[in-house]
């Protein structure tokens, strides 16, 4: 991933977790907030309930007067007393409801102590409009509570309902963005594979390839050759080696310095691919050195390839405008033959190699030699 591009998705990552824990702050928030409103509707769905027990006890306590006065109040007295205390109590744990406490405890208490009053005066007729306006003034009080109360819980219940609508907008924010990160997370983790398979690749090039001509190195040719060596000597497929360098490398680096030099190695890489199967090996070993690994080819076969790099390496190069011209000397090893091991078959090679330079260069010998005699 270039530079900027990488910058910008780490941004995009960051802002995304960003949001993702600010709407999973706000949801925690609204979760709290909703638990306390539940509470809050409980107690005053507590309070509700009160106030109808005391509309209940101030019925009795009506009709207790009305029809029995002169000693049937104790009791309703007791009742409406026990449900003032207990609005008390649930008013006292949600400050809200103390003004609809206030207004309604007067009126009961004006309506239990005129009750009492007209109760023990054995009803006289002349107090009875006050103890009716006290029993109406004492129903209307809870009432207005009652009313109170209800508006409570119908706010606290809207507000429920707005926390439930807002959250629900929170849930699918936060989804979004979490599917948003875990997509950057995916692009960010796959470039970062890229890039590692990217690095890994050029590691195993820069181990296994020669940087100038691209060709397998020293590395690589060992390793394929101790492969093609085993399986050469298991079957009845022959193996051939050529070893080849450059007659006159030296006199173009001296003349045209080494950068010509390694224009003129990469050409003459290229040139050798294009002598070469699909199945042959073509890598420099050092310096103007190279190796061709040919299997399932005989001695015959192996000639014919020699001559080709021959051919090749006879035409001009073009190297930064100059015609460039240089030779081959090439040597051959062979399986079946006397190497015991990898390493002696390229010894062998290289032996009949000097022994092309010695018969004049820009030649090819077998090891050997053309007669079957040792190539030294």
């Amino acid at each position: 991933m270039p530079p900027l591009a990488g910058r910008i998705a780490g941004t995009g990552l960051a802002v995304a977790a960003a949001a993702i824990a600010v709407l999973a702050y706000l949801i925690h928030g609204d979760m709290a907030r909703e638990t306390a409103l539940s509470r809050e509707i409980q107690a005053i769905q507590d309070v509700k309930e009160g106030l109808d027990s005391l509309n209940e006890a101030l019925h009795r306590l009506r009709f207790a007067a009305a029809v029995r006065p002169d000693g049937g109040l104790a009791h309703e007295l007791v009742a409406v007393q026990a449900d003032l205390e207990y609005l008390r109590a649930k008013s006292a744990e949600h400050p809200g409801m103390a003004t609809a406490l206030a207004a309604l405890e007067p009126s009961v208490r004006l309506y239990a102590d005129q009750a009492e009053l007209l109760a023990r005066s054995a009803m006289v007729p002349g107090d009875r409009p006050a103890l009716e306006e006290a029993q109406d003034e004492a129903f209307r009080a809870v009432r207005r509570a009652d009313a109170r109360a209800t508006a409570f819980v119908n706010a606290r219940t809207n507000a429920q309902i707005a926390l439930w609508a807002g959250r629900e907008v929170y849930v699918r924010a936060l989804v979004a963005g979490a599917i948003a990160l875990l997509i950057g997370l995916a692009v960010s983790f796959r470039d970062l594979l890229l890039r590692a398979r990217r690095d890994a690749a050029r590691i195993e090039q820069l181990a296994h390839y020669d940087s100038l001509t691209g060709l397998p190195n020293r590395s690589l040719l060992a390793d394929r050759l101790d492969r093609l060596f085993a399986t050469a000597r298991r079957g009845p497929a022959p193996l051939a080696v050529l070893l080849f360098d450059l007659d006159g490398f030296k006199a173009v680096n001296d003349s045209l310095g080494h950068p010509a030099g390694d224009a003129l190695l990469a050409a003459v890489a290229r040139r050798a691919l294009e002598c070469m199967r699909t199945s042959d090996t073509v890598g420099r070993l050092g310096g103007d050195e190279f190796l061709v690994l040919l299997p399932d080819t005989d001695r015959e076969g192996a000639r014919v390839v020699a001559e080709k790099l021959l051919e090749a390496m006879r035409r001009p190069f073009d190297i930064r405008g100059e015609a460039v011209r240089v030779g081959a000397s090439i040597g051959g090893s062979f399986l079946p033959g006397e190497a015991g091991d990898p390493q002696a078959l390229v010894r062998e090679a290289d032996a009949a190699l000097y022994a092309s330079k010695r018969r004049g260069r820009n030649s090819y010998t077998p090891s050997g030699g053309p007669d079957g005699s040792p190539g030294r």
